[in-house]
């Protein structure tokens, strides 16, 4: 199943590749694409975190909820219980209104959508999916950077709510000040300080370090319990692709970028997505205290797919098309060749079989494949 429909989404980006001129096949192709990932999300009926979501839901009202969840998804949840929602429903509303905004981001930043979600069905897709309170915020984020430069009161209205989805997004803050300093801005020199840093936290003992960050958030000391600093320098090596992947997009955007051929709509969002690459190196070394912004650097790769699908449809502008089949074709091997290091090659292919009864237990599936069951 899983494969199906990997198979299907290069299907219909093969339509969106050619046919991408025709503005209303783009806006349907869009809302199918967005609808699939809905149902994936929304009549999902096995994932990790599943169970904890639905005792959370269960026992809403009990005031120790309230220091487990954060308070837009408490709130959410409340709403949803109020209104006489199943946990099903609320399942059900949850994924209409995040991939609703994620569909709207992907169509009003990409000219190829499909192709942004042909990639993040590989990575991030199955972390969002059992993770789900990040990848709202996360989506939300997303949604707001339209508004960075025209409308600040609604960037950081929608960034505070983006953060009362998942704590972890506190990060964006330190993102939005560290880009304001000029050695952010240049790729060199912030690799140089990002290896320095590794090395320097690399010789950092781990007990000098634990009751820093248990210190700082008891829930910390779950991560430690499970030997999340004794494992960085695994950490690190899972991340080197994402740090390939996203230093090549910043040799491109300085040396061969050009928005002659890219239209505004696009161009303009190009700069902060580029600063979104560049801070996503640094995140390595947030992932030396707590492994789970790890969930940070795989969305970015939704990123990077924006980026490369803006280059793919200027070089079709350009009338090169061997080219942009060629990046579209490295773009999708990259991204699988992550998913292989980061879920199967590390456990021998056991995390697939988790994987993918995500998508053969889904009930709306299982529904269907029962009405053409004879």
């Amino acid at each position: 199943m899983y494969f199906f429909i990997f198979f299907f989404l290069c299907v219909l980006f093969f339509f969106e590749f050619h046919l991408n001129k025709n503005y209303l096949f783009r806006t349907l192709l869009t809302l199918f694409v967005g609808l699939i990932f809905f149902v994936l999300l929304g009549f999902n009926s096995f994932s990790l975190d599943l169970d904890n979501y639905r005792l959370h839901y269960k026992d809403i009202n009990q005031e120790y909820i309230k220091l487990t969840i954060e308070p837009f998804i408490f709130y959410f949840m409340t709403f949803s219980k109020n209104i006489g929602l199943s946990f099903e429903g609320y399942q059900v509303l949850f994924s209409f209104v995040t991939f609703f905004l994620f569909s709207y981001s992907l169509f009003k930043y990409s000219p190829f959508p499909v192709f942004v979600f042909l990639n993040f069905f590989f990575i991030p897709f199955y972390p969002d999916i059992v993770q789900t309170r990040f990848f709202l915020g996360f989506v939300i984020f997303l949604f707001s950077i339209q508004f960075f430069d025209t409308k600040k009161w609604w960037f950081y209205s929608l960034l505070l709510i983006a953060i009362l989805c998942h704590f972890s997004l506190l990060i964006i803050l330190f993102f939005l000040f560290i880009k304001r300093f000029k050695f952010f801005k240049n790729q060199f020199k912030s690799n140089i300080i990002i290896i320095t840093c590794i090395c320097f936290l690399s010789l950092i003992p781990k007990n000098i370090i634990e009751p820093i960050l248990i210190l700082l958030n008891p829930k910390y000391s779950i991560y430690l319990n499970n030997d999340g600093l004794g494992t960085f320098l695994g950490t690190l090596v899972l991340f080197i692709p994402f740090f390939i992947i996203n230093n090549i997009i910043l040799w491109h955007y300085n040396n061969r970028y050009s928005e002659n051929s890219i239209p505004i709509k696009y161009a303009k969002n190009i700069p902060f997505f580029i600063e979104l690459v560049q801070f996503s190196n640094y995140i390595i070394l947030f992932q030396y205290f707590i492994r789970d912004f790890s969930r940070i650097s795989q969305n970015g790769l939704i990123i990077a797919s924006i980026y490369f699908s803006i280059i793919i449809y200027s070089l079709i502008e350009q009338k090169r098309i061997l080219s942009a089949e060629l990046i579209v074709l490295c773009t999708i091997m990259s991204t699988i060749i992550i998913y292989f290091i980061q879920f199967l090659m590390v456990n021998k292919f056991q995390y697939f079989e988790v994987i993918n009864k995500t998508i053969t237990t889904n009930l709306f599936f299982n529904f269907i494949s029962n009405i053409f069951r004879f």
